[in-house]
């Protein structure tokens, strides 16, 4: 199912700097386990590397995601060693922001060698998702009468062989009122073989094309491969995804790591900033010292009397492991995109293509909202 999406290009409306905000209570990781944000660097170098080849072959595969996030850049989570992210219900953060779009691509350590000792080939290595208003979704979409509609993309991609291009699958789902998940029908076209029974091509077999209603046979069988229903798996496939963006995006701060002209972001528990980073490339200051990484000062009182606020100091961007980061943020320094909850637009319901913008086009305006500090409280 080819979606093509579209946003409004008067996005800088809904933005609103707050009038004021406190610095919220960070409290340091008790135990190493990982749950949206990343405790030792180790475990994220690997997968940045992994990303930034994915992200690359995504032009191919997928350009309008590629055209998105590798500009905004996608969530790189961290590999749970005490179970996952929740699949059963959408966190009640989530349900209520309904965000535009995530990625997440999942870390995957073990994983990668268990399909390597299954000689598997494609793997699903990240999950994305697109909102729609009910009105303006593709009408090859099944029709709802109230909630949001999601196109949900799985998309498969390989580290090993010569293929140089991933596969995007899709399918679409509407979340009620309520939170409820209901995978939607899709309208696809198949092709019928028929089997000539009279004539001179008796016996002969010829296809006919056909347009029905339903989920994806892909989708179905890969639902039996895990013994479930396609409803609940493909449900779950969601609420994963949406619950763990929502884990890394809660993170006090976004860590943007860039490669040439594509990013990547993922979420470090501002209190190990200065661990995590210790062996990044040397920033001097004025005085010849080694500036310290950017890091929150709790608010504490001088041998003199006077009372510090919480506040944050350090440098913000520097050179590490070959990667430029970026530490924020979101909503201190800059707009926190992942809180825009406008939904797209299928080209079909368009007249005006002019008062409309691609996912380039959106993904620019919000790179740029980033930079220049639009919707932060700090400019």
């Amino acid at each position: 199912m080819q979606i093509l999406r579209k946003f409004w290009l008067l996005i800088i409306s809904y933005f609103k700097p707050p009038t004021g905000r406190a610095i919220s209570k960070v409290a340091p990781a008790t135990k190493p386990d990982e749950y949206g944000e990343f405790y030792f660097r180790h475990t994220i170098l690997d997968q940045l590397d992994r990303y930034f080849v994915i992200l690359k072959r995504m032009k191919r595969g997928d350009k309008e995601a590629y055209d998105l996030y590798s500009q905004l850049g996608a969530f790189i989570l961290p590999e749970r060693t005490s179970g996952g992210y929740s699949f059963d219900t959408l966190e009640p953060r989530w349900l209520e922001l309904r965000p535009s779009f995530g990625m997440v691509l999942h870390g995957s350590r073990s994983q990668e060698v268990k399909i390597d000792k299954e000689k598997k080939f494609y793997v699903p290595f990240a999950v994305y998702f697109t909102k729609y208003t009910s009105s303006n979704a593709p009408t090859i979409v099944q029709r709802v009468k109230s909630g949001d509609i999601y196109a949900c993309t799985v998309y498969w991609d390989t580290l090993h062989g010569s293929i140089k291009s991933g596969a995007p699958t899709e399918f679409a789902l509407n979340i009620s009122p309520s939170g409820d998940v209901r995978i939607l029908k899709i309208l696809e076209n198949k092709n019928i073989t028929i089997r000539a029974k009279k004539g001179r091509d008796r016996g002969s077999t010829f296809t006919v094309p056909q347009r029905e209603w339903g989920i994806p046979s892909f989708f179905k069988g890969w639902a039996e491969e895990n013994g479930k229903d396609v409803q609940t798996f493909l449900a779950s496939i969601f609420i994963q995804t949406a619950n763990s963006q929502t884990a890394a995006a809660d993170s006090m701060i976004k860590v943007k790591a860039s490669k040439g002209r594509m990013a990547a972001i993922f979420s470090v528990n501002i209190l190990r900033t200065p661990y995590f980073f210790k062996d990044r490339d040397l920033c001097i200051g004025p005085s010849g010292k080694k500036k310290k990484v950017f890091h929150i000062v709790r608010t504490h009182i001088r041998k003199t009397g006077s009372v510090v606020r919480t506040h944050f100091r350090g440098v913000q961007e520097f050179i590490w492991n070959g990667y430029k980061i970026k530490i924020t943020v979101p909503g201190w320094h800059h707009v926190n995109t992942h809180e825009l909850d406008i939904g797209a637009t299928d080209e079909e319901h368009i007249e005006n293509i002019k008062d409309y913008t691609d996912m380039a086009g959106l993904g620019k305006t919000l790179k740029e909202f980033e930079e220049d500090s639009v919707g932060g409280f700090k400019r």
